[in-house]
């Protein structure tokens, strides 16, 4: 098991005491040896160098001045402050190994123990830097212990400077590395790695040892997510004292009802007529969203096309999980940045008047924009929409010149994970 822990200034200032002891010895030994205070060890003690006197007053923290005797001749004070640095330094040096030798034993009382009511954010990547922004704009203040479970992830540094944050790098797979996490004192947590088996098992777990603590967790493949919400659902009659199962959630879903009420519906609604849906990519973010449109608008489409590399055997996968029985839909297999994929669409929409929408919903981002200046070169009417994930003023730029609209990811995550959070506060 791995454990890194990085306290920051808000907690413990164990480091700062001692550096203003240290400071302490060596002044106090100075000036005594400065006065004339000499020892029994060194009688010329008085008529040394000022590096003489830094020299023996650095071997008080080793050997406490057993090597110099007794203070001798001099002021009486400052007689007094070299008796008191012989037993300062010798303390200091021991309180620092007695605390080096505690961290090394239970590692668990480096600053996690300090923290009470905190968060327990998992994961570090792209979503955990994403939630941790949204606590930090509901809860500016809130103590959150962020688990980097791999280890040096960049976004640590930048999590680290929204303050209030605990670093530790532990697996959560581990039973003993949920020793670390204080779940018995915090207020919440939230699971959302990139594993999502690694998620739901440290969830349950979590769930399992701190029945009472509200628990949400990241699901990114739909597959699986299906039907873990349907294991959750069978669950009734919950005992006295738990907070319920974890909380399963999608950031997908979450940013698919975003892009349909802002987006969509409101030109569905403009149009006047059943529209046709072209979907470019079929990843989990273009599934999720026909999944919803499934369920919200029917009604609104007379067509929706599918066009992916894989296409067909993806729609198969799809509906094998969700039926499209109240759809008409049309796979096509090709290349977003082919023309000639494009010139398969158009067939396949030759008997329909209306004028298609394309949503280019593709992980990769280039892809997106490439195939949007592929598609606004075909015709300058239709309406566009490309997905990305920040914002830039070099993707602003292009979506201008091409006439197609930004679907910026981030943007989305952000405010449904600031909804998500100030609903798990209310459990």
């Amino acid at each position: 098991m791995t454990l890194h822990v990085r306290s920051p200034r808000w907690l413990g200032h164990g480091p700062t005491v001692r550096g203003a002891g240290v400071l302490s010895v060596f002044v106090l030994a100075l000036a005594a040896f400065a006065s004339g205070v000499t020892t029994s060890g060194i009688p010329e003690m008085a008529v040394q160098s000022i590096l003489a006197w830094t020299y023996y007053a650095a071997g008080l923290f080793v050997f406490g001045g057993l090597d110099l005797g007794s203070p001798m001749g001099g002021p009486a004070v400052a007689r007094g402050a070299l008796w008191f640095a012989y037993f300062l330094a010798p303390t200091i040096t021991t309180t620092t190994a007695i605390d080096a030798a505690l961290r090394m034993i239970r590692p668990q009382r480096s600053g996690a123990t300090a923290l009470e009511g905190h968060v327990v954010l998992v994961g570090a990547g792209q979503v955990g830097l994403a939630y941790l922004q949204a606590i930090r704009a509901v809860q500016p203040t809130q103590p959150v212990l962020l688990v980097d479970r791999e280890g040096g992830s960049a976004n640590t540094d930048e999590a680290e400077r929204l303050g209030k944050v605990e670093v530790m790098s532990v697996d959560i797979q581990r039973p003993a590395a949920m020793d670390l996490l204080g779940l018995e004192r915090a207020a919440r947590m939230i699971v959302v790695t990139d594993d999502d088996l690694v998620n739901l098992e440290g969830a349950w777990a979590a769930n399992e040892r701190v029945p009472e603590l509200p628990v949400a967790v990241h699901v990114g493949e739909l597959t699986l997510l299906r039907p873990v919400n349907r294991m959750i659902r069978a669950q009734v009659g919950l005992p006295a004292g738990r907070a319920g199962p974890p909380l399963v959630f999608n950031t997908h879903r979450v940013g698919a009802l975003h892009l349909y009420e802002r987006f969509l519906h409101p030109h569905f609604e403009e149009t006047g007529y059943k529209d046709v849906l072209v979907i470019g990519g079929f990843g989990r973010f273009a599934q999720t969203i026909l999944e919803l449109l499934r369920v919200t608008a029917p009604n609104d489409l007379d067509r929706v096309v599918v066009v992916d590399a894989n296409a067909s055997r993806k729609m198969r996968q799809f509906q094998a999980d969700v039926p499209l029985d109240v759809l008409s839909h049309t796979a096509i297999d090709g290349k977003l940045e082919d023309p000639g994929t494009w010139a398969k669409v158009d067939a396949s929409l030759a008997s329909i008047e209306a004028e298609p929408v394309y949503l280019l919903a593709s992980s990769n981002e280039v892809v997106n924009f490439r195939a949007a200046m592929l598609l606004r070169g075909r015709s300058d009417g239709i309406r566009i929409f490309a997905r990305c994930f920040h914002r830039s003023r070099f993707a602003e730029s292009l979506a201008e010149q091409g006439s197609f609209e930004l679907l910026a990811f981030e943007d989305v995550l952000r405010d449904a994970l600031t909804e998500h959070y100030e609903g798990l506060r209310t459990l």
